[in-house]
């Protein structure tokens, strides 16, 4: 009997060292339980959708209204500003290398591409089809025809260099230095010129 009663001793000791430890808030018997942590916030190189390779040709501007009375723009009162895409034609539009008339003759040919012969408000709008007027079929292929004809006024030369620019929204290519880059711009003002 006397080698049991040590026994049941160090079982209290240790019972009573448990519900000490478990008191203080770790049942492991480790000390007070640390707090949760969470990971770091992302550095520097991680920016999201504000990262350089989404910033490439946007650009912010104010947004406007127009007011009713006088027809004029008008700055927003609250100071909203936008951000929007540009494409490669007004880029090179801005920068004084296209006229208005070769951006507009650009934007024309690239909604001929889309299948949109022109912006119509009143496109959105439910088509009566019993009219026997609104085929959507013909109007697409009327609206290809529509390409057609204009593509066909773009001269063989030119045809590269409107295709990247105007139809893919792509730079005109950078190799071969500043007079090979003067080359295709003039190739792409004279097929442009050709359409209007």
């Amino acid at each position: 009997m006397s080698r049991i009663e040590p026994l049941d001793h160090q079982i209290k000791e240790v019972a009573k060292w448990a519900r000490i430890r478990r008191a203080k808030g770790n049942p492991n018997g480790r000390g007070k339980a640390k707090p949760v942590t969470l990971a770091a916030q992302p550095t520097s190189w991680d920016r999201g959708a504000d990262g350089p390779a989404n910033q490439e040709r946007l650009r912010t501007e104010p947004v406007t209204d127009f007011d009713p009375e006088t027809g004029k723009e008008t700055p927003n009162p609250n100071g909203v500003k936008r951000r929007r895409r540009d494409d490669w034609v007004t880029r090179y539009h801005r920068a004084g290398h296209l006229t208005d008339k070769q951006a507009a003759t650009a934007q024309s040919l690239r909604m001929a591409a889309e299948g949109m012969r022109e912006r119509d408000p009143l496109a959105a709008l439910p088509i009566d089809r019993r009219a026997g007027q609104s085929d959507p079929e013909a109007a697409r292929v009327d609206s290809r025809a529509w390409f057609r004809r204009m593509w066909a006024m773009v001269p063989v030369s030119s045809r590269p260099v409107v295709e990247r620019v105007v139809l893919d929204d792509q730079p005109i290519w950078s190799g071969g230095g500043i007079v090979a880059r003067d080359r295709h711009m003039l190739r792409l003002c004279a097929g442009l010129d050709a359409i209007a």
